[in-house]
Parts: C-alpha cells; structure tokens; sequence
C-alpha cells in the first residue's frame, strides 16, 4: 500500500511540473509572437532589439522544457508522446536559430552605430556651422553700428551698446566665447558618440553571449531528449 501511495504521489508531482511547464511555454510563445508582429524586417534596430529581448526571456523557455521533460517517458499520453518529439526537434531549430543571431547582431549593431553616428555629424555640423557664420559676420565687422546690427541679429531683440563701450574688445571676447562653444560641442559629440559606441558594444556583447550559452543549452536538451524522438518511431513501427 505504501509503495502504491508513493507511486500516486511521484505522478500527481510529476504532473503537477509538466503542466507548470506546458503553461510557461505557452506564456513565452505568446509574448515572443507579441514581439515579432508585425515583423520589421531589414530594420536594424528593430532586428537588433527584438532578438535581444527575445534572447532575455529564453531562460523561461529553458526552464519551461525542463519541466515538461521531468520524468521521461513515464505516465505519458500517446499524443504527448509526439508533442515530446516535435519539442526536442524544436530545440535543435532553436539552437541553430540563437547560432545565427550571433552574426546577425553583429551585423546590426555596427548599421546603429553608423546610422546614429550620421545623425549625430549632421545634428553637431549644423551648430558648429551656425556658430561659425557667426564668427565670420563678427569678424567683418569693423564699426560700432555693424557690430550691434550682428548683435540684434542674432538675439532677435534690440540691443543698444553704449558709445563708452570698447566695442573692439566687445566683439574680441565674443569671438573667443564662440570659439570655446566650439570646442564644447566638438567635445560633447566625440564623448556623446563614445558612450553609444560602448552601450551598443555592451548590448550586442550581452546578447551574443546569451544566445551562444542558450544555443548550447538547446542543443543539450535537443541530445538528451533522444528517447522522445526515438520512443515514437517505435510506436509507430508497432
């Protein structure tokens, strides 16, 4: 009677983590369909980040198969038997899938990277343009009224120098105020495009790794679930 109750007990538990396991797989093949759709193909940052999210809640995938898997081939229903199969088939394609991530990330990150880099040129090129065609005006300027025209110019509003004002060295500490805003942007856009370089490094990095460990953890299962794939051709031979 004993070994009857403990027989009970071991397949209610078994059952209980194969259904824990059925359902967190359902959970994660619907919020992985929820992010592909609708697809954006050929766009890098599209591609780079849903491959990257979806390499992040792999491990609940992972856990998901273990738990199906618990116990083998015992107590199991003929159509599970074939679900078994279909599943171990379908962690060879996922190992393979995460295996040609690797590149494709690669590839993506280096596209950001040049895309946000053209952005950033031309966003930083306009200011340091606006700035120059500033300089070069003041620069022409020779005469108090010229020199407060720019002045007004620029700042949209009236702007009255008084005659006691040397507007020579006036026009001198403003050149070398444009100049060292020069500098500043020059500065910011080079440290700017440093820590994107390094964010989109450290994200491809992450990612990359994670998708070569799960790609061999895939395969894992996919070499250790060869009882699935073999015990349903033999049902069918029989």
């Amino acid at each position: 009677m004993t070994i009857l109750q403990d027989r009970e007990k071991q397949v209610f538990s078994s059952g209980i983590l194969r259904l824990v396991g059925y359902g967190l797989l359902l959970m994660a093949t619907l919020d992985i369909l929820f992010l592909i759709i609708p697809p954006q193909l050929m766009n890098p940052v599209w591609e780079f980040e849903t491959t990257g999210t979806i390499i992040e809640r792999i491990p609940v995938t992972l856990i998901s198969i273990v738990l199906i898997y618990y116990g083998e081939k015992s107590d199991r229903a003929p159509i599970e038997r074939l679900l078994l199969k279909v599943l171990s088939w379908l962690s060879l394609a996922a190992a393979i899938f995460l295996l040609l991530v690797i590149p494709l990330n690669i590839s993506n990150g280096f596209r950001i990277y040049q895309q946000q880099n053209a952005q950033f040129n031309a966003q930083f090129v306009r200011q340091k343009d606006t700035i120059q065609q500033y300089k070069e005006q003041l620069k022409s300027a020779t005469s108090h009224q010229e020199i407060t025209n720019i002045l007004q110019q620029q700042s949209k509003q009236r702007i009255t120098i008084p005659s006691s004002v040397n507007t020579q060295k006036l026009k001198t500490d403003i050149l070398a105020n444009l100049q060292k805003n020069q500098d500043t942007i020059s500065s910011q856009a080079n440290s700017f495009k440093a820590q994107k370089r390094t964010l989109i490094l450290k994200q491809c990095l992450k990612w990359n790794f994670g998708a070569l460990i799960a790609s061999v953890l895939f395969f894992i299962i996919w070499k250790s679930t060869g009882w699935a794939r073999i015990q349903v051709n033999l049902d069918l031979d029989e």
